[in-house]
């Protein structure tokens, strides 16, 4: 995995003493606030500080250091410890902004129910204390502490709200890189292990009859699944985060299309190749056309007794036209594939902006598929 930066690395390591340290400072400044006011200057109905206002702003202030982990319950005492000093005719000072900074953690960490119910909760004691007409809340007083408190509110909300669009794009990101993992392993594992079953019965069937012939079929196991073994790690080395690019093998694309072909005629199954000089391909487009190709003759492989596939390859316009026929017959009664190879194969392209059918064709099945050169995803 690549490395983080410093300050990244610094920052995950110091999180989680980051909050009982503000809790701290912030309950710290809040009683030496209290303490060293003098209450007259600011409302001559303000009493002097004693144990009860002192205990109500350590433990209003100090709340803060759970602010992220229970944001519910660090709001619940900031307002009541302020309303205590409040009630009891003391000078909140500092709590005042140190509530706004505890609604504001509530709207971006809780949930937005919880965080409107907070705002409300607010807005009700600022508005209460006004009609008890308490010391140090005027009218000017009132309407500034909603003003704030609507716009801690809002900024918290809007902070929690852009966090959790991130975590949908990152999922949704996560979400689709698995699945074009699993189809990729779809694609190798099903058409390596037709190929190996295929040459596991005809080497069977001519083992004592062919030695040469069964050996050969004993080679080309091997060799498929080597291959599909390399192929397999390396998809594993992607679901693991590892990122040392030049230890995986190069993406396929319609370049490898006859070292398939070779792979399975190999298995039994000739294969009529028509393929037209192709302008350059966006690599998207080149694998899946590759992997369009690849399924289709797994399945030949799978579920027709064929000896022949016709596959051709064509550029029309600024389009690559795909189709691959298998004449039939089916070994099964139906002639339509099952599992989730085709499903895999449609989704893949209209990834890329292409469209692709498929059905009976005759007494065989046919796919056809059409892809933008460039691709359009």
């Amino acid at each position: 995995m690549k490395a983080q930066p410093g300050w990244v690395e610094a920052s995950r390591r110091l999180s989680p003493y980051l909050d009982p340290a503000i809790g701290i400072v912030a309950a710290v400044f809040a009683l030496a606030s209290l303490l060293s006011t003098d209450p007259g200057t600011i409302d001559p109905r303000l009493a002097e500080p004693n144990i009860l206002s002192a205990v109500a702003t350590l433990a209003a202030a100090g709340a803060l250091a759970w602010r992220r982990r229970r944001p519910v319950a660090s709001y619940a005492v900031m307002v009541a410890g302020a309303l205590v000093v409040s009630l009891t005719d003391h000078y909140i000072g500092l709590l005042s902004v140190l509530s706004l900074f505890s609604l504001y953690s509530l709207a971006a960490h809780g949930q937005r129910r919880d965080a409107l119910v907070g705002l409300g909760a607010g807005v009700a004691c600022f508005g209460g204390l006004a009609l008890l007409d308490v010391p140090d809340l005027g009218l000017s007083d009132l309407l500034q502490a909603l003003a704030l408190l609507t716009a801690a509110w809002a900024i918290g909300d809007a902070i929690r709200s852009r966090r959790q669009q991130q975590r949908d794009q990152l999922n949704a990101a996560v979400a689709e890189e698995r699945l074009r993992i699993a189809r990729d392993l779809h694609d190798v594992v099903a058409h390596s292990m037709s190929l190996i079953a295929v040459q596991a019965g005809v080497g069977a069937h001519v083992i004592r009859s062919d030695v040469p012939a069964a050996q050969r079929s004993l080679e080309i196991i091997a060799d498929t699944a080597r291959k599909a073994l390399v192929q397999t790690r390396s998809m594993l080395g992607m679901l693991r985060e590892e990122t040392q690019d030049s230890a995986r093998p190069p993406t396929h694309g319609l370049a490898d299309l006859p070292a398939l072909v070779d792979d399975v005629r190999a298995a039994g199954l000739d294969i009529e190749l028509s393929r037209a000089p192709l302008p350059g391909l966006d690599a998207a487009v080149s694998l899946t056309a590759y992997r369009v190709i690849q399924e289709s003759l797994t399945n030949v492989i799978k579920h027709s007794a064929a000896s022949t596939a016709m596959v051709t390859v064509a550029a029309i316009d600024h389009m690559i036209d795909l189709e691959v026929i298998d004449p039939g017959p089916a070994r099964t009664p139906s002639g339509t594939p099952s599992g989730h190879g085709l499903v895999g194969l449609a989704e893949r392209v209209r990834l890329v902006g292409g469209a692709v059918e498929y059905g009976t064709h005759d007494a065989g099945f046919r796919v056809h598929a059409t892809l933008p050169a460039g691709g359009t995803r």
